[in-house]
């Protein structure tokens, strides 16, 4: 079983952001993460695709800034069928009641029921109403249905577990690497990254490069469920195991289909390497997309550590990622898989490497191997110049030609893949036991007097309004400001 790394992209609109600042748990408590609009700790990025009618909503939690402390619970509101998504700030009062405008409720559930049964726009500004909650994707996994099992290792924001998630469907339970994420060790921005790489992954639907399950989010650890490559990391693969030159060449075509699948859907890896793809049921699969960027073109800050012994000469000098990028990477990797697994350029630092190779040097290769194979990997993925090297398509190409190898066909696995999931969702859902009506919420007006934290509304463009609670003591608003997180 494998420890390497397993670590996990839609337009902003214009937005508000409905916000209820929490001390301590208890919404949580009072069963908000049982509700199917509840989305945890979904990151805005990913909301516009999920609000598209007027009156859609959900909510989520965020996490504060650093140097914050408390989670804000967050409201997001489709204002109109154009995109518009509008948000309140929302505080608790001291007795932590929940409230908008005039009435405040026990939990954030009864708050969310009131304006769905009355029809009263949640703010008394303007005109915006709650119609339709939106629930989970099926991506969105449940906590109770993810079982860890054993550690593998540790990556750069948590642990990795093997596990086994519950599916509750055709697939029954399925062995899966879970990567957990305790959020009380990353910040804001980490957790943004986690979940921007996991959005990534929901994109690929292909054979050759490992699928994310999903997330589960609603509660704490955040989850991130990857499918598990029974072989662990290629490079630990290919240092314990004697494999025929045969076999090195499949590995060799099955990893340009998987980066070729990557450039198809306009993205640079940044990281090709043995040790960031997986091994398993005799497929080469491409992970580990922390560094992956939209294509074509992408410009690192120079300050950024890389992976200097598989970088292409141009990427060295100037920081600029391109497709060409991963094809030179790619043939880097072929020479890992060549020589089992050792580190390329043996011997040299990172520095020595760096100027080798922008010195229009290349590693020679100490085995036998295909004299095809060799000539494609040395004159048509090492070239200086980038247009000199050949695409991944085109390598994939040849590479299948020089192997017999058939082509795989892209689309009919992706589609067969979406129909498995389909089919799984309706078996799913039609397991799932009816909800229990809600409670009549009970709406108490707020006493203008009482000592709560005061609502900061946001407008456009993120300006405060000017309102009742304005009034309130100085010794208030402070506390305000300090509790308030920018969404």
């Amino acid at each position: 079983l494998h420890s390497s790394s397993i670590q996990f992209l839609l337009s902003s609109s214009l937005r508000l952001v409905v916000t209820f600042l929490h001390r301590g748990t208890s919404g949580m408590a009072n069963g908000l993460s049982q509700e199917r609009y509840y989305h945890g700790l979904l990151p805005r990025e990913d909301i516009k695709m999920l609000l598209n009618k007027q009156g859609d909503f959900i909510v989520r939690m965020s996490e504060p800034n650093q140097g914050q402390s408390g989670r804000s619970y967050i409201v997001s509101v489709a204002n109109n069928d154009v995109g518009e998504i509008k948000h309140f700030v929302v505080h608790t009062s001291s007795d932590g009641k929940f409230f908008i405008d005039q009435f405040s409720f026990a939990t954030i559930q009864e708050l969310i029921q009131y304006h769905l049964r009355t029809k009263e726009s949640i703010t008394k500004a303007y005109p915006c109403f709650l119609k339709t909650p939106v629930g989970r994707q099926r991506w969105e996994l449940n906590h109770e249905d993810i079982q860890t099992t054993k550690k593998l290792g540790e990556g750069a924001f948590g642990e990795v577990h093997l596990g086994v998630w519950k599916t509750h469907g055709k697939r029954g339970d399925v062995r899966v690497a879970i990567k957990l994420a305790k959020l009380d060790n990353l910040t804001k921005e980490q957790i943004k990254e986690i979940m921007r790489e996991a959005r990534l992954m929901r994109l690929f639907e292909c054979d050759y490069v490992v699928r994310l399950w999903g997330v589960a989010a609603a509660n704490e650890p955040l989850m991130i469920v990857m499918e598990l490559a029974s072989n662990g990391a290629l490079n630990s693969y290919l240092e314990k195991n004697q494999l025929d030159d045969n076999q090195k060449a499949l590995m060799c075509v099955q990893s340009s289909w998987g980066i070729e699948y990557l450039h198809m859907k306009n993205i640079i890896h940044r990281d090709i390497a043995a040790r960031n793809c997986l091994y398993g049921d005799g497929k080469v699969k491409i992970s580990d997309f922390g560094m992956s960027r939209e294509g074509p073109t992408y410009q690192m800050d120079p300050k950024r550590r890389v992976p200097i012994r598989w970088l292409a000469p141009e990427t060295i000098r100037v920081q600029t990622y391109t497709f060409k990028t991963d094809v030179y990477s790619f043939g880097i990797m072929a020479w890992e898989i060549y020589h089992n697994g050792k580190e390329p350029f043996p011997g040299m630092t990172p520095g020595e490497v760096a100027k080798y190779v922008t010195t229009g040097n290349r590693m020679d290769f100490e085995v036998n191997i295909n004299p095809d194979i060799k000539m494609l990997i040395c004159n048509d993925t090492w070239g200086e110049d980038p247009n000199s090297r050949l695409t991944q398509e085109q390598i994939s190409r040849k590479l299948e030609s020089l192997t017999n190898t058939p082509k795989p066909d892209f689309e009919a696995e992706a589609r067969k893949r979406r129909e498995a999931d389909d089919a799984e969702e309706r078996e799913r859902a039609a397991s799932d036991p009816p909800a229990p009506p809600p409670a009549t919420p009970i709406a108490q007006p707020r006493s203008k007097s009482s000592n709560h934290i005061v609502s900061e509304g946001l407008g456009e463009g993120g300006k405060k309004k000017k309102g009742k609670d304005d009034k309130a003591s100085n010794t208030v608003k402070r506390k305000s400001k300090k509790a308030k997180e920018k969404n």
